[in-house]
């Protein structure tokens, strides 16, 4: 019913380091915090993997569902909707040995060095989810089903264990092809049909229309600005990815890796519209595309055929971005 794209904050957090200033104080923080976000979309495409071998006339499969409650946005990683209950499968990258804390709810890992290392508890994570489903069912008068949850680890050699006199439940917890043992437990225990097919349905359909992913200004999350970034077109070089191409007759040239193109520009000006706003002005454009005249700043517009709104000084141009997951996530 939905499939899994890439994250919105995974490519904005790319886009975001590739255009800090060299030697930001924060570019460390920032590609911590991205290896984290593409653990997580690993983990989320390994489990997309498992789930599309369900039986497709008993589930309906819901990938990156974001929905909201009462002001309170909440995303699941994969929903399973079936006429008999509603599964939330909660996907998970972490390797190592993690241990399950009870006293403080928190997932423990221990490296190899005997340092430790705290997540968020999955299964308090679950909990909230489900409570906010439920009353977003109840919300939109569709609480005809159960709603149980799942959570997966995508390493089957993560090493899952509890403090010694705690008393951890794992019997909703699973790694690798596991899930499908799990989720032939959660059919054993909601084995009678509470909806029809139609209803179902109509329940998929209300899931679609209300897909609504928060908004993210991904620079002010960071406490960040225009200022840390760097103008210019970033070379298509994959292993160069150098800032700025100098302009010349239409094409673009690297100074570093001497790779020329005549479309470099369109990349960029799609980290322009994700991480500034959606439309630009002559001015702007040639300021962030480092354009070397008002001659060369109308050919690129030009060629760009974009719609426009405004007179003179005051036009506005509307930028369409490329299918980011093409630019930024190939």
């Amino acid at each position: 019913m939905k499939g899994l794209t890439p994250p919105q904050r995974l490519f904005l957090t790319e886009i975001l380091k590739k255009r800090l200033i060299i030697g930001h104080p924060k570019y460390q923080e920032i590609e911590k915090d991205l290896a984290k976000r593409w653990a997580g979309y690993w983990g989320e495409i390994a489990l997309a993997n498992y789930v599309k071998e369900l039986p497709h006339d008993k589930y309906l499969i819901f990938h990156d569902l974001q929905l909201q409650y009462n002001g309170i946005h909440f995303q699941i990683d994969t929903l399973l909707l079936s006429r008999n209950y509603i599964l939330i499968i909660e996907a998970k990258n972490i390797v190592g040995t993690l241990t399950f804390e009870n006293t403080f709810k928190q997932l423990i890992r221990t490296h190899v060095d005997g340092t430790e290392e705290s997540f968020e508890d999955p299964r308090v994570q679950c909990q909230r989810l489900q409570s906010l489903l439920r009353n977003w069912l109840i919300k939109n008068h569709c609480h005809l089903l159960p709603v149980d949850t799942l959570i997966f680890f995508k390493s089957t050699s993560t090493i899952l264990k509890s403090n010694a006199g705690d008393k951890t439940d794992f019997s909703k917890i699973c790694k690798g092809r596991d899930l499908f043992n799990k989720i032939e437990k959660m059919e054993q225990t909601y084995q009678q049909e509470r909806i029809d097919t139609i209803t179902m349905e109509n329940i998929a359909k209300l899931l679609l229309q209300q897909h609504s992913p928060k908004p993210i200004n991904i620079l002010k999350e960071c406490n960040l600005t225009e200022k840390d970034t760097r103008n210019g077109v970033c070379c298509p070089n994959k292993e160069c990815n150098y800032i700025p191409m100098n302009y010349k007759r239409g094409n673009w040239q690297c100074p570093s890796c001497k790779t020329t193109s005549k479309t470099a520009h369109l990349t960029s000006l799609t980290h322009f519209y994700y991480l500034s706003k959606p439309t630009i002005t002559n001015q702007e454009l040639r300021v962030f595309l480092k354009l070397p005249s008002p001659n060369a700043t109308q050919k690129v517009l030009y060629k760009l055929n974009l719609q426009t709104t405004g007179k003179t000084k005051d036009r506005l141009y509307y930028l369409r971005p490329e299918e980011v997951a093409m630019c930024v996530l190939s």
